[in-house]
């Protein structure tokens, strides 16, 4: 209680969510203090499973759909439907779970709660998924700056011409978006239009504001590639939802054509990502116009379910802030589909080629992530690489580079 006394008054100054608030607090005891009845190993009680159906609206069984159920410290168990819609979901352990369901095109939907009891089936969880509908975005108030030089030490002494915008989205100044086009014949092939000779233009969601990585993007220009950099906008603090649909806004500008002189999106683009910005992505592609032909996944998140494990791990620490941040995203136990949604191992089958990086060093977003994300490409059947590197921890700084800061720019 004093715990969350203290909590509650620390963090309510810097106006966060009660209900972030509790989920930090809880999981900080369920760290400190381990449950009082732990199940020694190797006697781990029998489990037991569920069972039940999934259709969308009208009844039609969704074939391929996951259902799934997570305790609370991110175990989770979960089957695909066959064709007739129908799923069993066998070894659960005993307690009490809110199962859900999720399938590409359909809105994740939590269930009733119910109670597992060892060697049994509870029978009749079903679920009837309505078609996914993005809320629509309608960026207002569009500013694009004055063109400016921005320059790069890294690979080598370059510079690129950085043009800021902003926008307002459901009342918020979005600030921090920056376009980077490449020096010379490259910038002039970018403004007098597409062509199939031209570099592909990366659109990149950073984990922070974008002029935070002006040499990583300046860098990124060099042979000829434009850069639309967004980021997470500090007003939005832990609004995931609001982040998504920031990300989703500056795409739709672009893909009106309304950032000038970038042409709209066509077959020659790539989405990039990394650490937190790989989250907005992740929760927003499913909603965008169009899928990017390619992808490049930095330092990513590809299981949240799996993220939440390392909060628990033995052999993982991940460091304050970063641990408190990821509690503070809730439990997934109590509300997997948000965890699902930001879970893209359960729909690769529906990403397009992915370029996967991860230093083995990381500290804040373990390997793991990118070793689920390369099998689960590789079980769909979807074109992928995986680039492991050891040198640095977490962020790759273009301003402080090493060998694998080099290694992976070039890479990409």
């Amino acid at each position: 209680m004093l715990l969350l006394a203290v909590a509650t008054t620390v963090v309510s100054a810097c106006n966060v969510a009660p209900e972030a608030i509790r989920n930090v607090v809880e999981y900080q005891l369920r760290r400190t203090f381990p449950p009082l009845i732990v199940y020694p190993e190797g006697s781990t009680p029998a489990s037991g499973s569920l069972s039940g159906t999934v259709r969308d609206r009208v009844g039609r069984p969704i074939a391929g759909a996951v259902a799934l159920v997570s305790s609370v410290r991110g175990q989770a168990y979960h089957a695909r439907a066959d064709e007739m819609g129908r799923y069993r979901l066998d070894g659960v352990p005993p307690g009490r779970y809110v199962p859900m369901a999720g399938a590409w095109g359909f809105q994740t939907t939590n269930g009733q709660a119910v109670q597992v009891q060892a060697g049994n089936q509870v029978v009749g969880v079903d679920f009837d998924l309505p078609a996914r509908q993005a809320v629509p975005v309608e960026p207002q108030y569009l500013r694009i700056g004055a063109p400016e030089v921005a320059s790069s030490q890294f690979p080598e002494p370059m510079v690129a011409t950085r043009i800021p915008f902003t926008f307002t989205l459901d009342g918020v100044t979005i600030e921090g978006g920056q376009i980077y086009l490449p020096e010379g014949e490259g910038a002039t092939r970018l403004q007098a239009g597409s062509s199939p000779e031209a570099a592909p233009t990366l659109m990149i969601v950073y984990p922070s504001r974008p002029l935070n990585w002006d040499a990583a993007s300046v860098a990124l220009t060099r042979d000829g590639n434009a850069v639309l950099a967004v980021g997470p906008d500090s007003d939005r603090g832990l609004d995931m939802e609001g982040h998504g649909r920031d990300f989703r806004a500056a795409f739709q500008l672009w893909h009106h054509g309304k950032l000038p002189p970038l042409q709209p999106p066509d077959g020659a683009w790539v989405l990039m990502s990394g650490s937190f910005g790989s989250l907005i992505l992740f929760r927003a592609l499913p909603d965008l116009p169009v899928m990017p032909p390619a992808m490049v996944d930095a330092g990513g998140v590809s299981d949240a379910f799996l993220g939440i494990q390392a909060l628990y791990s033995a052999e993982l620490r991940i460091p304050p802030p970063y641990d408190s941040a990821i509690a503070a995203l809730g439990r997934p136990d109590r509300d997997p589909a948000f965890f699902f949604d930001f879970s893209p191992v359960f729909y690769a089958a529906h990403l397009p080629p992915t370029f996967i990086v991860h230093t083995t060093n990381d500290e804040v977003i373990p390997y793991q992530q990118a070793e689920a994300m390369a099998e689960a490409l590789a079980e769909a059947g979807i074109p992928h690489e995986l680039l492991l590197y050891t040198d640095t921890t977490h962020y790759l700084d273009a301003y402080n580079p090493t060998p694998g800061t080099e290694l992976v720019y070039e890479r990409v």
